[in-house]
This record gives C-alpha cells, sequence and structure tokens, in this order.
C-alpha cells in the first residue's frame, strides 16, 4: 500500500506537522467534552440514520434534512458518489485531491484532466467547458487541494449551468470551504463537505453532502449500515453549533496565512495565491527531506498529477508554530 497524502506521523518522526491542513486551533474543547461525557454511547449501536446530526447539519447549512447524507469521512462519500453514478467517462482538475481518481479508476471509468497552469496561478478558467464533451461525471474541488485557490463563482456557476444542460453529475468538493471567505454550490449540484479540516477532527472521521433527495437516495445504497460512528455523531453536533470557535479559527487563518505567504516570498520562494488554510510554493527538491531531518513535515506535491518535484503545501498553523518553522526554513536556505 502506497499512502499518497499528508500526515504521515507514523512512519516519520515528527515535531512539527504542517503537512495537514486542520483548523490551527485544533480540535474544539467542547467537542472533547461532549465524547467524553458521553462515552457510555459507545457501547452501544450509533444511529444509523444519523438523525439528530443531519438536523444540526441542515439548520446550520439552511436546507432540509432529506437534502444531507452523512459519512465516515468525505473520502467515504466520494467512492460513494462514485459508485451510485458509474460514469464511464469522467473529468477532473490536475492537480487536485487524489482520492477522486482512486474512487473513478476502482469503478473503471475512462479519466480526462482539465491541466491547470502555472502561468494562471493554478485557477481554474471558463474553458473547462471546452472538455465536456461525452463526460459522465465532474469533481471540482473548491478551493483546490494542494493550491489553495476558490474558484471564481461566474465560472464555477457557468459549469455547473453546462453540466446540468448536459445531463452531466458535477460534484463540488467543498471540504476547506468553511475556513475560508466564500461561496457554496450547493443549490446548484451536490456538495461534499467534512468535520475532518474545518473542526479539526480528522480522526472521527465525519463527512457529509447536501444534494437533492433522489440523489441522496442512490448514494445512501451505497453506504454501510452504522458508518458513522457514536463519537463522530455527537463530536459533530457539538461542533457545529461551535461558532465562536469556527470564526476564531478563520481570524487566525487570515493573518497567519498573510505572515507565512510573506516570509516564504522573502525567503526567494516562488508562492501562490491562497485562500484557505494552507499554501502552496515552489522551491529547490529534496527541501522536504532536509526539513524532515528538523522533525518537521511538509507536503511534498511532486506525487500530484500535474506538478513536478519541488512543489511543495504547508499548512497555516498558529504563529509560534508559523515563526518556528520560517526560522528552520529560513537556516536550510541561509
Amino acid at each position: 500500500m502506497v499512502y499518497e497524502h499528508g500526515g504521515d506521523i507514523y512512519r516519520n518522526k515528527v515535531r512539527l506537522d504542517f503537512s495537514v491542513n486542520t483548523n490551527p486551533l485544533g480540535m474544539s474543547e467542547n467537542v472533547k467534552k461532549a465524547i467524553a461525557e458521553n462515552i457510555e454511547q459507545f457501547g452501544i449501536y450509533p444511529d444509523a440514520m444519523c438523525v439528530n446530526l443531519r438536523n444540526a447539519i441542515a439548520e446550520k447549512e439552511q436546507v432540509g434534512v432529506d437534502n444531507v447524507l452523512c459519512s465516515n469521512g468525505a473520502a467515504e462519500m466520494i467512492f460513494a458518489v462514485v459508485r451510485a453514478v458509474m460514469p464511464k467517462k469522467s473529468l477532473l482538475l490536475a492537480p487536485t485531491f487524489s482520492e477522486y481518481e482512486r474512487a473513478l479508476k476502482s469503478v473503471g471509468s475512462q479519466i480526462c484532466y482539465y491541466y491547470l497552469k502555472e502561468k494562471n496561478d493554478f485557477e481554474l478558467q471558463d474553458d473547462f467547458i471546452d472538455y465536456l464533451d461525452d463526460i459522465d461525471m465532474v469533481f471540482i474541488c473548491n478551493p483546490n487541494n494542494p493550491v489553495g485557490k476558490i474558484a471564481d463563482k461566474k465560472t464555477a456557476q457557468h459549469i455547473a449551468e453546462v453540466c446540468a444542460e448536459r445531463e452531466i453529475v458535477c460534484v463540488f468538493d467543498e471540504c476547506f470551504m468553511d475556513l475560508s471567505d466564500g461561496y457554496s454550490m450547493k443549490e446548484k449540484v451536490p456538495v461534499i463537505k467534512a468535520f475532518t479540516k474545518t473542526y479539526a477532527m480528522a480522526g472521527l472521521r465525519l463527512g457529509y453532502m447536501i444534494a437533492d433527495t433522489d440523489f441522496v437516495c442512490d448514494v445512501q445504497r451505497q453506504l454501510p449500515m452504522w458508518n458513522v460512528s457514536a463519537a463522530a455523531q455527537i463530536g459533530g453536533i457539538t461542533a457545529i453549533n461551535d461558532n465562536d470557535y469556527l470564526e476564531k479559527g478563520k481570524q487566525i487563518i487570515r493573518e497567519e496565512r498573510e505572515f507565512l505567504m510573506g516570509e516564504l516570498k522573502n525567503l526567494g520562494f516562488k508562492v501562490f495565491n491562497s485562500d484557505v488554510n494552507f499554501i502552496l510554493f515552489k522551491g529547490s527538491v529534496g527541501l522536504d527531506k532536509s526539513l524532515l531531518k528538523r522533525e518537521i513535515l511538509i507536503r511534498n506535491c511532486g506525487n500530484f498529477n500535474g506538478l513536478d518535484e519541488g512543489f511543495y503545501r504547508i499548512a497555516v498553523k498558529k504563529h509560534d508554530e508559523n515563526a518556528e518553522f520560517i526560522r528552520e526554513l529560513g537556516d536550510i536556505c541561509g
């Protein structure tokens, strides 16, 4: 098995993990408390229908409860959506999150790619629609991982409209959107979100989809029973109502993103603009290995389709951690 993502702290000695992009605040103390106080529930089956959690999500997202479906993380939902559609031919951005490709390959879908260009700062362009001939399914990560950019809203809406006209299933992955000041496409297309990044609940595994009721039913048939644990449901209900936590995290991200981008530029790196809690930059090949010797883990993006060795992604963390990272990086570069 080849691990293709960040956060591999289990096979590396890591003091500072900048390879995973979760809320810099870490898991909310309210979530920890709620899970601890309800530990007795872990001895019984969780609610297979996730009724209380779906109600909480529906209220937060201002959608009907029947438009919400929960999953064991966003990755499980991606695979379930693909199995529900069974597309013969699909279109993906490159670079983008690799689980779409894994899911599509698992059902034998032919995959085409729309390559984002460095000269355009890897931003999605309106000519994406020129690649939609004979396509059955599209995934758009927005904000895109590992780039960090939110697609222009008019461009995103145009793509959604063309897909609807051509009966192409177009899914937007908005797992990072709530950590930005962006918009949602949930009124136009199926949208996948997760508690992983927004609420730093990666280990609890909790994701959800917002879609029309027919599509929700189709996807639900692809999911196993009791796929969302009691701990995840309790944590999710608590987290999604913790508005102060989320706003504080977003404020830290805004301030610290500017600090990191400025410092990276001062060190001579090419830095790509970001709207979220991670930054893509270009440096020397092997930089990640030099940092790992100092027990600092960053995301080498060389295995992203559309990127080469020398591209790296770092998370936006709290200031003390960011400042230490910049000091270590400057020492290496100096």
